[in-house]
């Protein structure tokens, strides 16, 4: 019975003392979305890759149109006679343009592999902003990536190890799902902004069989973050 009388003010006071702090006491609301399938459908990424197919489109038709003209300058050092000062003078601006072929090629890559990341990232930043807004409106308190979605790929110890240890869910109820209103929002958001921008689906550019070359700027599809918290 002593014990009781002493436990209750203590008790008391620090629950004073808790409200006082500022410490919550309404539940916790919590959210969950999946990143792949709100990559998959926002226009906002569309839009990014149909402007990176041009681009790889324009890069091909540089690559091919030099392509062509290292191979007529091979071509044309057979009209020389080999040590002749002619044959050495063709065959040096020869090697300068292949030089400069092989450089074009790895700027394509390069040029390629950084829009895509570019896009990725603002379109994750762009995810970031207006799931924050969702979730003011909606008095959300926490929105998690739910990593339960996507499945184990198949593959070795370690790796299945690996993917495993990676998740950060075990379980998350679909009905704390907000994917679909979060993808609407940014559609709709991006159209207002957007009125006049068409986003169609990004299609593969066409690499001509004859031009060898234009393989340096392979058509890659935009990589999708995998979900993790």
């Amino acid at each position: 019975m002593r014990t009781n009388q002493i436990l209750l003010p203590v008790t008391l006071a620090l629950g004073a003392l808790l409200f006082a702090a500022g410490f919550p006491t309404a539940p916790t609301i919590v959210a969950s979305v999946d990143i792949e399938k709100i990559y998959r459908s926002l226009d906002q990424l569309k839009a990014a890759e149909a402007r990176s197919v041009k681009l790889r489109g324009e890069l091909e038709k540089r690559l091919a149109t030099m392509t062509d003209t290292v191979k007529s300058m091979q071509e044309d050092l057979d009209s020389y006679q080999v040590g002749t000062p002619a044959h050495n003078d063709a065959m040096n601006k020869a090697i300068l343009k292949a030089g400069d072929l092989s450089a074009l090629q790895s700027f394509a890559k390069l040029k390629m592999e950084s829009e895509q990341a570019i896009s990725i990232r603002e379109t994750y930043v762009s995810i970031r902003s207006t799931c924050g807004l969702l979730a003011k409106e909606q008095k959300i308190d926490f929105v998690f990536i739910d990593d339960t979605v996507p499945g184990i790929n198949p593959t070795n110890l370690e790796g299945t190890m690996q993917q495993i240890n990676g998740r950060r869910m075990l379980y998350s109820n679909p009905a704390l799902d907000i994917t679909d209103a979060l993808i609407e929002r940014m559609n709709s958001d991006f159209r207002a902004a957007n009125p006049v921008m068409t986003t169609p689906a990004a299609t593969p550019a066409v690499t001509p069989a004859a031009k060898p070359a234009v393989s340096a700027t392979p058509t890659t599809p935009t990589t999708v973050p995998a979900g993790k918290s």
